[in-house]
């Protein structure tokens, strides 16, 4: 399947360019050309009679959707709406669960930038209390207890809302949910968990975690959906009657999750063309996509850890299945802003896509791979120390 230019035949399926050496599917993923084709298919119909399509085609077909998704995470469609991504999800599950003043929010010092930034704003509508869990993603001796600790000492029996990482985004971490919402459940019982699983679907099997009140995935990530295409699930029933969406609009009074759907013409094609993403995702096969993305991150990480004399940053055991930090080999950490350059420059001159982060103390390379990337593609990584100097 390995082409000489050490592209698989399964780069074909994609529309990406292929004068790209295309490292970075963690971030906002890629569409496989049949699921695009379905999702034009849908604006087709839309197109072709909107008055038609909105009244009285598309909420069969968004209950037909929403069905089929519910039924592959292993949840009802009672307890599943769709969101347009897991950022917005949490915030909307936070701002649902934060009903009282003065209550006491605990997210992890590794949580989604964008996602802490919606947790300190509703802290601050609401005059409650926002802590942070201080996890070292680059202690040596990082282990799951570690970091179950971590989460420990923020809580108390105050505590309302606890919103974790399933993955962690910029650092690539397997979070060991399982054992740190025991923890939640035995020291803050009283506490609502809420679950950004951003980077679960497709990589994770179950995507769903034991125990959780809301867990909010991407689907256009891993999933390989059209963007931006996410879900939101309900652990029961009770969880459901507490869930309103950020705009109240018709058919609010329904409740979850209809009143999720009805908001106002947009274009949920993303949404109805998710059923085919999973299905293109199950012809590949879940084993085998596992494998090959393992086996391919493993081997470019190795290979540039080697080429630059950097060690491992995260105990395997505690790293995401398919997305892997490696440290680059320079004196002095880079800002995000020079991170951000420098994953520009990369595109510019190495026509590689990646992206370099500086969390910690340490600037790094995020891989991610996916079933179209072979470890051929990684080498041009080998360069990036020698474009710093260009900033």
């Amino acid at each position: 399947e390995v082409s000489i230019s050490g592209v698989n035949a399964y780069r074909e399926q994609f529309s990406l360019d292929p004068r790209v050496a295309y490292l970075n599917h963690g971030s906002f993923g890629s569409v496989p050309k049949i699921v695009a084709e379905a999702q034009r298919e849908i604006q087709k119909l839309e197109e072709s009679n909107p008055n038609l399509f909105f009244r009285t085609t598309l909420p069969k077909l968004h209950d037909a959707a929403r069905a089929f998704v519910a039924e592959w995470l292993g949840t009802s469609p009672e307890l599943f709406a769709f969101v347009p991504n897991a950022s917005q999800g949490v915030i909307t599950a936070a701002s649902a669960l934060i009903t009282k003043p003065r209550s006491q929010i605990v997210a992890t010092s590794l949580g989604y930038g964008g996602v802490l930034n919606g947790l300190a704003e509703i802290a601050r509508r609401t005059q409650s209390t926002l802590r942070i869990a201080e996890i070292d993603f680059t202690a040596g001796a990082q282990t799951a207890d570690d970091i179950a600790d971590s989460v420990f000492a923020a809580l108390t029996n105050e505590t309302t809302l606890v919103v974790l990482d399933q993955i962690t985004s910029e650092t690539a971490l397997l979070l060991p949910i399982d054992q740190i919402v025991r923890t939640i459940r035995r020291v803050s019982p009283h506490a609502r968990v809420v679950i950004d699983a951003a980077h679960a679907p497709g990589m994770l099997t179950p995507a769903l975690p034991a125990d959780f009140d809301v867990w909010v995935g991407n689907f256009h990530k891993w999933i390989c959906a059209p963007r931006a295409s996410a879900g939101l699930v309900c652990r029961t029933s009770e969880i459901a009657s507490q869930m309103v969406p950020l705009a109240p609009s018709w058919d609010f009074e329904a409740g979850f999750p209809k009143s999720f759907f009805s908001q106002g013409t947009d274009d949920y094609s993303s949404y109805l063309a998710t059923p085919h993403a999973i299905k293109f995702c199950e012809s590949i096969g879940v084993d085998k996509l596992d494998a090959h993305n393992h086996e391919v991150l493993n081997d470019a990480a190795t290979m540039l850890q080697n080429h630059w004399g950097t060690e491992t940053v995260v105990p395997v055991e505690i790293s995401s299945p398919w997305m892997r930090l490696v440290r680059l080999p320079l004196k002095k950490q880079l800002t995000k802003p020079e991170c951000d350059a420098l994953t520009l420059k990369v595109s510019q001159e190495l026509k590689t896509e990646t992206v370099i982060v500086p969390p910690g103390d340490a600037t790094y390379v995020r891989l991610s791979a996916f079933i179209y990337n072979e470890l051929a593609e990684y080498e041009k990584l080998k360069q990036v120390p020698d474009l710093v100097g260009k900033l």
